[in-house]
């Protein structure tokens, strides 16, 4: 059993840097903000609430990520985040991508509002107010509600304009500071990643080395980990879904947790999806490859995907008893019928993502699609490459990060 971050020996704590302990003590005590409105089909519970496997295992994590990153100047973003009086916020109020897409959009906004020594905010009210599943950890990305009449916000969306196109090659030589000055609030639309553009700009050089990131680091994919706990923690509503995950696998004596997740694209289940090549036998194929080189009967086999016939097959395939699932409607946040999909149904849906999206992240073989859900939800493994394989016209073996796909389209 996985120990509370309070009861770690002393000697272990000595030797992390004042910028982890920091970072750790905060997680586990909570942050002072105003509380969140609750979805009116959830029930209201308090992140601190009990102990948990799963919040045991989440500052695990922290103490990992703490000693990997404690050359990052915690306190400077700390600071920048209390003190700065301009606010860049990532917003998305209609199409911004799935969850994985929106987590790249999420983590650029926030580097390039701490290169602009900007208050980052989040303001995501589609389909669902993201503060219903997700909570501040140590940057308090919450709204408020102060405006400059005088000053008109500033609206990026670099989605939809052809603006990317023209602030894109910017990034690396522009100063963005001045460019944005006269704007006091800055709203950023984008699903792209731009943190290895902004840490290459000589006007960024300054508060780069304050806040000591390094130019080997310079790419969302070796900061995600990190930027994401810093961020986020999760409700108790999302902690309950995960912890029940983790009793029904202490139940069966699981020994390893295999996860599936089968992506799909346009199918019956999700019909406003996009259409996705050579993937008409993923789920088939992935079930042979497990049964083949993983499967044991002291694995469990947890499984996500977007076609309801694939979860069925899945467990009619296996012993039902050695199954773990998360129960809810089966929805892309982006890509859903407006005029049927009641918010009920988003709410439970989009909880269902978060939970999901959490659990990829523990598992001790994954087994994923090409989908940028899956491949963010990777990058939150402690040990990422292990026992890790993607579905590309076949199962392959992910080595490290070096390893390319073998075609450009899976």
């Amino acid at each position: 059993m996985l120990r509370r971050y309070f009861t770690l020996p002393l000697l272990c704590l000595i030797s992390m840097s004042l910028s982890a302990l920091a970072y750790l003590f905060l997680y586990t005590n909570g942050i002072t903000s105003s509380k969140p409105t609750i979805c009116p089909s959830t029930r209201k519970v308090l992140y601190e609430e009990d102990a948990s496997v799963f919040k045991s295992r989440l500052n695990q994590r922290l103490i990992y990520l703490g000693q990997q990153f404690s050359y990052i100047n915690i306190t400077k973003l700390r600071h920048i985040q209390s003190t700065a009086t301009q606010n860049l916020t990532y917003f998305c109020s209609k199409y911004c991508g799935g969850w994985g897409d929106r987590v790249r959009g999420i983590v650029s906004t926030y580097i390039l509002a701490a290169l602009l020594e900007r208050r980052f905010t989040i303001d995501m009210q589609y389909p669902c107010d993201l503060s219903h599943f997700l909570l501040p950890n140590l940057i308090d990305w919450t709204r408020n509600s102060h405006r400059n009449p005088r000053k008109p916000p500033l609206m990026l969306d670099l989605i939809h304009d052809d603006y990317a196109d023209e602030l894109y090659p910017k990034l690396t030589t522009i100063d963005l500071r001045q460019l944005w000055a006269k704007h006091d609030e800055i709203f950023l639309t984008t699903n792209d990643d731009y943190i290895t553009q902004t840490l290459q700009n000589p006007f960024f050089r300054r508060v780069r080395s304050q806040i000591n990131l390094q130019s080997n680091h310079s790419n969302a994919h070796t900061f995600f980990s990190f930027i994401f706990e810093l961020l986020f923690k999760p409700t108790s509503i999302v902690i309950n879904q995960i912890d029940r995950l983790f009793a029904r696998a202490a139940q069966i004596s699981s020994q390893s947790i295999i996860c599936m997740h089968v992506r799909l694209g346009q199918n019956p289940t999700i019909p406003e999806d996009e259409k996705r090549p050579f993937r008409q036998s993923l789920g088939r194929d992935m079930i042979e490859f497990i049964d083949r080189n993983l499967t044991s009967r002291n694995s469990s086999i947890f499984v996500t995907s977007d076609s309801l016939k694939v979860i069925n097959d899945i467990y009619r395939h296996y012993d039902s008893k050695r199954i773990l699932s998360i129960f809810g409607p089966i929805i892309h946040i982006d890509r859903y019928d407006r005029g049927k999909e009641s918010d009920k149904t988003l709410q439970a849906g989009f909880l269902k993502v978060i939970a999901e999206f959490y659990f990829l992240g523990e598992c001790d073989v994954l087994v994923r699609s090409p989908s940028g859900f899956s491949q963010w939800a990777s990058y939150r493994r402690l040990n990422e490459y292990s026992n890790l394989y993607m579905y590309c016209r076949g199962v392959h073996q992910v080595t490290g990060p070096k390893w390319r796909a073998p075609y450009k389209i899976c």
